[in-house]
């Protein structure tokens, strides 16, 4: 029997059904403000491209127009107008369909909200330039481009810094390379890392990046390595260059924001300053200053101390006192006055034992070799057991010298010599800990625990002299230097070996630093101390050092007022990574990498003793 046909009305209707259901189906059911600017809701929304990559040069900017749709199945409406856009604001931002990008290479996530609805594009920056300084022609790239490679040992170029494998909190300031010249006079160096190519060419022997290119730079390759490389050729034969070996710097995650680093210039005899990250000049803090100084943990109150008359067997203590209100350093202890005997100072921290800033309490090492302890506003003694039980110890009466307060107020750490009397160099020292505490009125020291073994024999030698300890602002780690004789050698200050370790500070492990120490060498590293606040993948240690600086400083090239006391060469500021990640070992890996030296220091000046500290407070 054949078939019955449906009734043409009931046909129209159900095409008109069907295509109702068709429209339904692309468009989306309507839900007023649940979806896009229209109220419809999809399945998904994409962004054309959905992947792109965009060159952004050095200073200049760079666009990516994107198309929304909405998807409900195999169907797709653009819904570009009803949509806005949006990224990481440290790449950009949006307008309309359109991201623009600054220089800041990397990976960001460009994503798309339409209504409640969202969607992603994966958007890849990479961060270009091409600088041309010094004499170099304006042709320098095409004369390299042309060059073919050549294998001479004699004309092949080396970085001299940075040192290779030195790693550096991505806000240090722009960091100087440099190199050799190897018999050529145009050269390349090119900085490359993940997302970031950058090419320099110049007539010098050293190249620094403007600070707006090397930030651009430096949180372009944050927690990755910074390859660089150098090639050179001669102008007069331009058809072959010569490639050195690359360097490799890493810079970190980490940012040491809000700090500042005060020093001593000794061959100038000034106490100067500098906040970490700028790119400014030092300030002086204090002139007529020949001696040691310590900064409080709060940045207000500055211990040092004075040959009074340019006689340094009249050495006495002082202390400065920062007036928020005046933006000043004001001298509340004339060390001129010869009230205080003494040379080493350290300070208490805000909460132990006092509540405020208002008043403090100061150890300072006294010219007996004793422990004392002193009001640092008014230069009062104040009654404590200190002078007694910093002489304790094996074979006492012992001396007691530079010691540093903990930043709980809890614990004081110091060097401790079997010699009575020793209160500025000293010899055979130990680093010993004691316990602090505020208790009815009564400033209570307990007795010296000792922490690190002696001897401690390492390649380079044995070392029994351990001084200059310095705990970490966590109380976790104490950093001190080690030698293998007395401290100081007034003929050759470097002879005695000097350099860093690391203690846990219980005592259940010690370690050597020996990559920040540059191996075996003896390099001078005196007055270790550690950068302030939370940081994420290292902890920082900022101290003084006699190592070359590229070719700007070394013992052949050196500013004659800086050789003074036995040293070869302005010694000079550097700063140091301890990788938190080894120190689980329990001092069985060195938790340490090459160091930086502190970009926009005086490298005309002796320049030592660094404290590193919060900035003064500013009203």
């Amino acid at each position: 029997m054949r078939g019955m046909g449906l009734h043409p009305f009931v046909r129209a209707r159900s095409l008109a059904g069907l295509v109702l259901a068709l429209a339904l189906a692309a468009c989306g059911s309507k839900s007023s403000g649940d979806g896009d600017a229209t109220g419809a809701i999809y399945d998904r929304i994409e962004l054309e491209p959905p992947t792109s990559t965009v060159s952004v040069p050095l200073g200049g900017s760079a666009t990516q127009s994107y198309q929304v749709f909405g998807v409900v199945g195999n169907n797709r409406t653009e819904i570009t107008s009803g949509c806005g856009l949006s990224l990481d604001i440290t790449f950009g931002t949006a307008t309309a369909a359109t991201v623009t990008v600054r220089p800041h290479g990397g990976k960001t996530l460009v994503t798309a909200l339409c209504g409640t609805q969202t969607g992603t594009a994966q958007l890849a920056v990479e961060l270009t330039g091409t600088i041309v300084t010094g004499t170099a022609p304006g042709n320098a790239a095409d004369l390299f481009g042309a060059a073919t490679l050549g294998a001479d040992p004699a004309r092949t170029p080396a970085i001299e810094y940075p040192i290779d494998q030195a790693i550096a909190p991505v806000n240090i300031p722009p960091i100087e390379a440099q190199w050799t010249a190897a018999g050529n006079d145009l050269f390349h160096l090119a900085l490359t890392g993940s997302y970031a190519t950058i090419d320099v060419y110049t007539t010098d022997l050293q190249a620094t990046l403007s600070a707006p290119d090397w930030a651009a730079l430096v949180q372009t390759v944050a927690g990755s390595n910074l390859a660089i490389k150098i090639e050179a050729l001669a102008q007069a034969d331009a058809t072959t260059r010569y490639a050195g070996a690359p360097v490799s710097l890493v810079l970190s995650h980490d940012t040491v924001n809000m700090t500042a680093i005060y020093y001593w210039a000794s061959s100038q005899g000034n106490i100067m300053t500098q906040t970490f990250g700028s790119s400014d000049p030092p300030a002086l803090v204090k002139n007529d200053c020949t001696s040691c100084h310590s900064l409080s943990r709060e940045g207000t109150r500055l211990g040092y101390s004075r040959c009074v008359g340019n006689d340094c067997n009249q050495l006495y203590a002082g202390f400065l006192k920062y007036d928020a209100q005046t933006q000043k350093w004001g001298e509340a202890v004339d060390a001129n006055a010869k009230a205080i005997h003494g040379s080493y100072t350290t300070f208490a921290p805000v909460g132990n034992p006092f509540p405020t800033d208002a008043t403090s309490a100061a150890i300072v090492t006294m010219i007996n070799g004793t422990l004392s302890l002193y009001d640092p506003d008014t230069g009062a003694a104040m009654p404590s057991n200190l002078d007694d039980v910093s002489t304790h110890g094996p074979g006492a009466p012992r001396s007691g010298l530079m010691a540093d307060w903990s930043a709980s107020g809890e614990q004081v750490v110091f060097a401790s010599t079997p010699h009575p009397g020793q209160w500025i160099d000293l010899s055979d020292s130990r680093i010993a800990t004691m316990s602090y505490a505020y208790t009815n009125g009564q400033h209570v020291f307990g007795e010296p625990q000792f922490l690190v073994p002696d001897p401690i024999t390492l390649p380079g030698g044995t070392y029994t002299n351990f001084f200059f300890p310095s705990y970490s602002g966590d109380g976790k780690l104490i950093v001190f230097n080690a030698a293998r004789g007395a401290w100081r050698n007034f003929s050759n200050a470097a002879s005695a070996g000097q350099r860093l370790m690391l203690a846990a500070a219980d005592g259940a492990w010690v370690t050597d630093l020996t990559a920040l120490n540059g191996g075996t060498v003896d390099n001078d590293i005196t007055w270790p101390h550690w950068a302030p606040g939370e940081t994420t993948d290292y902890y920082w240690i900022v101290f003084s050092s006699e190592r070359d600086y590229g070719h700007e400083i070394t013992a052949g090239h050196t500013d004659p007022s800086c050789v003074a006391n036995g040293v070869r060469q302005c010694k000079q500021i550097w700063i140091g990574a301890i990788a938190k990640s080894k120190l689980a070992s329990g001092g069985t890996i060195d938790p340490s990498a090459p160091p930086v030296w502190l970009p926009g220091q005086d490298p005309k000046a002796d320049n030592i003793s660094p404290y590193w500290t919060v900035p003064v407070p500013v009203n």
